[in-house]
């Protein structure tokens, strides 16, 4: 089901690099907000630098798509010495189709991990890609439409038990 997460999982982190041989994956696209860092932090905190540095010393892909504003994705994947694209009009599968060519790997390597059911699920799976969900980084958002989407996005949402059984925050 294109709304349904492939996994799921309570923090990035425990997506690892033994891990994802075991899935035979080489590649991740990794949306920013509430995947990598909270919305309101500008930069990647040690946990996820460590994190991005493991992924690449096991020669892991690595992406950045991003519906956010250039400034913004620009600056924290530059950070992280990862290759990015801001604006990405999640969930059009366009952007997913790009990244998987900039990696120079083929749809079935790779990933797209995400934080949203209607942007990074649904536009990973138009694109082809299996697409694993993570608990919102630093708790989520506070706004009301934040709280109304997360409402609506909760069927599709626990209808994967998480893969790692235990919160790491």
């Amino acid at each position: 089901m294109l709304l349904v997460p492939d996994k799921r999982f309570l923090h990035i982190a425990s997506i690892n690099a033994g891990f994802l041989a075991r899935e035979h994956v080489k590649g991740l696209v990794l949306d920013i907000d509430y995947t990598l860092a909270d919305r309101s932090t500008p930069l990647p905190d040690s946990e996820i630098q460590t994190f991005i540095t493991a992924l690449k010393q096991a020669d892991i892909r690595l992406y950045v798509l991003s519906n956010n504003h250039h400034n913004r994705v620009s600056r924290f994947a530059r950070a992280l010495q990862l290759p990015y694209r801001a604006n990405g009009l999640k969930p059009f599968p366009l952007a997913f189709s790009l990244a998987v060519k900039a990696m120079n790997l083929r749809k079935e390597e790779v990933v797209a991990v995400g934080d949203q059911i209607y942007t990074d699920v649904l536009g990973g799976h138009l694109a082809g890609l299996r697409v694993w969900m993570v608990s919102p980084y630093g708790g989520g958002g506070h706004s009301p439409f934040y709280h109304l989407r997360r409402m609506l996005e909760k069927p599709f949402i626990h209808a994967r038990a998480p893969e790692d059984g235990q919160a790491h925050r």
